[in-house]
């Protein structure tokens, strides 16, 4: 009996740190846009209910493991007039250290290329990182078969049968909504290589190779590979730099073409007496020509809030500027002009003629964070097809109001 009662104690004692190290909980948002997004709609309410539990805990003293998934309850004034009910895996992250400077994870993680305008967001696969102090080494292959089609964003290739701007079909159950549930299929294989203190010490630079395989019923498929590269400086009284650059080979039906982008940033920190920043961007992207062809990422990623062309033959120039006016309180404005490097990557019912000139938007937000587990967003802006070219004469103003709640508890 004693001995029993020894066993019990030493595994109480053993346990109970562990299961007070267990955390779990549930993020709550709500978000409601209205908007008029061209000539041929009339202003579009929409809305979007996220339920998202998650758990998290630590796997002895090597080891992590944290899950999230849920619903969202869709509504489109546009798309749809019934509710949309979504179930889907958020993240579900294993992470493992067998050594002091190796991390392993597997699961549904979070991935982002060097670049950073290529491929972001989570993706099913395995991943390991190495901190070697002088360098940090990362190597990765993925899936993305298995995500939520919209919440992916996964870049549709040309040749590809399937529909994914398909409604979600809940008929016949599983087969209809299988086939309108999930993202393109493509396999990644990613390497990259992070150099602190490259050239000067408040440098650092990031190398990286990235192969995209597209593995989905296309009878020719689009294959690609990436040389990504991005150097990004901290220099003195609050200002920053970062420069970006990929060249991409794609292969498809047997031939081969070039394709490249660029972006740069510059930021600046003022001494003032509220946190803020200003920033300058500037994007290109390739498109068809005669040398080149139109950039393929592998996200498609929206390059504006009301105009929404993806980063494939498209150019963007444009400043922000962010401000903390209180703990709680914080906004920022945006203002972006848009600019074809092709006539046919970025097709929209009124665009009229060649020209390369879209135009500009504006967009502005406020956050209000009155309590760490209660956020409140209120943004809304224009594009305006007339500071252009390329729009039809009668084209109409563009413009977006968005609410968003976040509730954590």
């Amino acid at each position: 009996m004693k001995r029993a009662a020894l066993f019990l104690t030493i595994v109480f004692v053993t346990a109970v740190p562990g299961i007070f190290a267990v955390d779990y909980g549930v993020i709550v948002s709500e978000q409601f846009d209205t908007e008029n997004s061209g000539a041929a709609s009339n202003a579009e309410l929409s809305s979007k209910t996220t339920l998202a539990p998650w758990f998290s805990a630590p796997l002895g003293d090597r080891g992590d493991f944290f899950f999230s998934a849920g619903v969202s309850v869709d509504w489109s004034q546009k798309e749809r007039k019934t509710t949309r009910y979504v179930p889907e895996l958020f993240r579900l992250e294993l992470s493992y250290r067998p050594v002091s400077p190796l991390t392993v994870k597997a699961g549904r993680i979070s991935y982002e290329d060097p670049s950073r305008f290529t491929a972001k967001g989570y993706f099913d696969g395995i991943n390991a990182a190495a901190d070697l102090g002088a360098v940090l080494l990362n190597g990765g292959f993925y899936y993305t078969g298995f995500l939520y089609k919209d919440t992916a964003n996964i870049k549709k290739t040309p040749g590809d049968p399937v529909d994914y701007d398909a409604e979600l079909d809940y008929d016949g159950f599983p087969g209809g909504f299988v086939d309108t549930y999930f993202a393109p299929r493509r396999f990644l294989g990613a390497a990259q290589i992070e150099f602190p203190g490259f050239i000067v010490s408040r440098g650092t630079l990031h190398a990286g190779v990235l192969a995209q395989f597209d593995v989905s019923d296309a009878p020719d498929k689009l294959n690609s590979q990436y040389l990504l590269l991005r150097y990004a400086l901290n220099l003195p009284k609050g200002f920053d730099l970062g420069l970006a650059g990929a060249a991409e080979l794609l292969e498809a039906a047997g031939e081969s073409d070039l394709a490249f982008a660029s972006s740069v940033e510059a930021g600046w920190a003022p001494p003032t007496a509220v946190t803020d920043r200003l920033s300058l961007t500037w994007r290109w992207a390739s498109g068809t020509g005669p040398s080149t062809a139109a950039y393929f990422p592998v996200i498609a990623e929206a390059q504006g809030r009301i105009l929404k062309p993806e980063f494939s033959g498209i150019m963007t120039a444009g400043g922000s500027y962010q401000a903390r006016f209180l703990p709680s309180l914080s906004a920022e404005f945006d203002l972006r002009y848009f600019l074809r490097t092709d006539s046919s990557s970025f097709p929209d019912p009124d665009i009229d003629g060649d020209s390369y000139f879209l135009g500009g938007e504006v967009f502005a937000s406020v956050l209000w964070v009155p309590v760490s587990d209660l956020s409140f967003t209120l943004g809304g802006g224009a594009f305006f097809p007339k500071t252009g070219s390329a729009f039809r004469d009668d084209a109409p103003v563009r413009w977006l109001f968005s609410m968003k709640a976040i509730f954590s508890f």
